[in-house]
């Protein structure tokens, strides 16, 4: 029986996930360095006092700082449903008064973030609107770009017949190879191949989505190490030994100590013993 080496396991959900990804985008949009600092080391408690310090003070950034202050609410302890309200109220704020800046649509993105995956009970259909509403109106900004990629988990995953999800995993596959964003391009990959892997499109399938996801720049380290050593074990799996052999040694170059290393050197052996 042929088997994987590793089976990639994808983690698009989450607040951490959210909160990371909020912290990059603001940093670069505000010079208010130390809350963000706190937030980016799970300090949320700390960087709620700092925010809320900092909107009182003259010539502050209030803009930036109030959706920091909402990132944070997202994630103070405990997490109370009374602060997520709270959160979804101020980029609700910051998204009326300008709808279409940096802000604005980063708001808009996590108030679907919230309904999709924050509320005591989600609503789906609202998470969906909102993402749909920001691909349709600014496809081309990064938080619409990642929008894109809720969207599609979203509709994969529904409760559908077999061919209209295969029907809507064409149409996002086609999306992923038009978007733009790095990350976003990424995430979009990797959860395609996944939803090849849950409903059985095929091996080939899940090995195009994850050579484009390694294409398009895999930067977290753990998640390089898993997408490398995923694509060797579906090229293997494929019959393309020589795209295996060159993605597990790149795996060992990269990962030198890794534990998967005679696992992985086994099976370079197999295909140097078969060219003999």
């Amino acid at each position: 029986m042929m088997t994987t080496l590793f089976p990639l396991r994808l983690r698009l959900r989450g607040p951490r996930t959210c909160a990371t990804a909020a912290v990059i985008v603001v940093t670069a949009l505000t010079s208010s360095a130390s809350p963000w600092e706190n937030m980016s080391t799970g300090l949320f408690n700390e960087a709620h006092a700092e925010f809320t310090k900092l909107e009182k003070a003259p010539g502050a950034d209030l803009r930036s700082l109030r959706y920091g202050d909402a990132v944070s609410l997202l994630n103070i302890q405990p997490r109370t449903q009374s602060n997520i309200e709270k959160a979804y109220q101020i980029f609700e704020e910051l998204h009326a008064a300008a709808p279409a800046d940096d802000l604005g649509l980063e708001s808009r993105y996590m108030q679907g973030r919230i309904e999709h995956a924050q509320r005591a009970t989600p609503d789906l259909q609202k998470a969906e609107a909102i993402f749909s509403e920001l691909v349709k109106s600014h496809p081309n900004h990064p938080a619409s770009q990642r929008a894109q990629v809720k969207l599609a988990i979203i509709r994969l995953y529904a409760k559908i017949d077999a061919t209209e999800r295969r029907s809507r995993y064409d149409g996002f596959t086609v999306a992923a190879s038009q978007l733009q964003d790095a990350g976003a391009k990424v995430q979009m990959h990797l959860l395609l191949a996944d939803v090849a892997r849950r409903f059985d499109y095929g091996e080939a399938e899940q090995l195009n989505h994850m050579l484009a996801a390694e294409k398009a720049g895999v930067t977290k380290r753990r998640l390089r190490g898993d997408v490398l050593v995923r694509i060797g074990d579906l090229a293997r799996l494929t019959g393309k030994n020589d795209l295996a052999a060159t993605y597990y040694t790149q795996f060992l170059a990269e990962f030198p100590r890794t534990d998967r290393r005679t696992t992985v050197e086994n099976y370079l052996a197999a295909f140097n013993a078969s060219k003999k």
